[in-house]
């Protein structure tokens, strides 16, 4: 009889420090649960910026020289030596004058739609552009994720101008400069 109550006790007593151990795993795995997604959170709010920057290092069309995709074939890494920031990035340039010629009249040279892809602009969505996948259009540049989308804009690019424009208008209230 003393042997069957002392093992009742130390029943409780594990049963209690089984309760104990159970807390004491899921609550760090819930607090980083919540973590996580308070991250997720922080990051979705500094990507939503009005224009596209590169997350590794913060310059506006991955430091690309907005200039060039008007003078060259093919756009031009921006140098350090020439920097300006408009819209609360920083845009890259490969020389004073096409640093100047931005400044003067920044919404002609940057890319459309915050230098987000174009193609998925059409259809309400953000996502970021490829300075590498490209194309120019009655004197604006456009950027695009892939090639496909770039592909499937040219197939209606009118039709989608139009739908990416209206879209781009009530989307660019809500983001941060």
């Amino acid at each position: 009889m003393i042997v069957t109550k002392m093992r009742q006790e130390w029943r409780y007593k594990v049963k209690g420090l089984v309760k104990i151990m159970r807390f004491r795993q899921v609550f760090p795995l819930v607090a980083l649960l919540f973590l996580t997604l308070a991250a997720a959170q922080g990051a979705n709010a500094a990507t939503s910026r009005y224009f596209w920057s590169d997350p590794s290092t913060g310059f506006a069309i991955g430091g690309f020289d907005p200039l060039t995709y008007f003078t060259t074939r093919r756009p031009k890494r921006g140098i350090g030596k020439y920097e300006y920031e408009w819209h609360g990035v920083t845009f890259r340039f490969i020389n004073p004058g096409n640093m100047d010629a931005f400044r003067k009249h920044p919404e002609i040279y940057a890319p459309q739609f915050g230098g987000h892809d174009a193609y998925s602009m059409a259809d309400g969505k953000l996502v970021e552009g490829n300075p590498n996948i490209w194309m120019k259009r009655k004197d604006r540049i456009y950027l695009f994720a892939s090639r496909r989308n770039r592909a499937l804009w040219l197939v209606r690019r009118d039709d989608k101008v139009s739908e990416a424009a209206r879209f781009w208008s009530e989307i660019s209230k809500d983001l941060v400069e």
